[in-house]
């Protein structure tokens, strides 16, 4: 049988092509990921920041810092609260806070 597809050497040519199309998507997925970790672990470790402030404010009973830290906190509650979109080499992630 002559397997004529396989010598073609504009078949070889996009298969190449399509190889190194998936390894940039598994490169742009993987960065992504990295992107999103970080993003989640700064989200989560300011918020832990501005509620140990809060706390500390309410435990000196100090009305002033309290009112500027639970400010603070409602400020970053309403920034984060549509998500945030990460995008990279046309694929788009949306992250979702708590």
């Amino acid at each position: 049988m002559n397997n004529h597809f396989a010598m073609d050497n504009n078949v070889l040519r996009q298969l190449h092509i399509i190889r190194s199309l998936q390894k940039r998507a598994e490169t742009t997925v993987q960065s992504m990921y990295a992107q999103a970790v970080l993003e989640y672990s700064l989200y989560h470790s300011n918020k832990q920041r501005i509620l140990e402030n809060i706390d500390k404010s309410l435990r000196k009973n100090d009305k002033e810092s309290f009112l500027k830290h639970s400010s603070v906190y409602n400020e970053w509650i309403a920034n984060h609260k549509e998500g945030k979109v990460i995008s990279e080499n046309g694929f788009e992630l949306v992250l979702t806070f708590e």
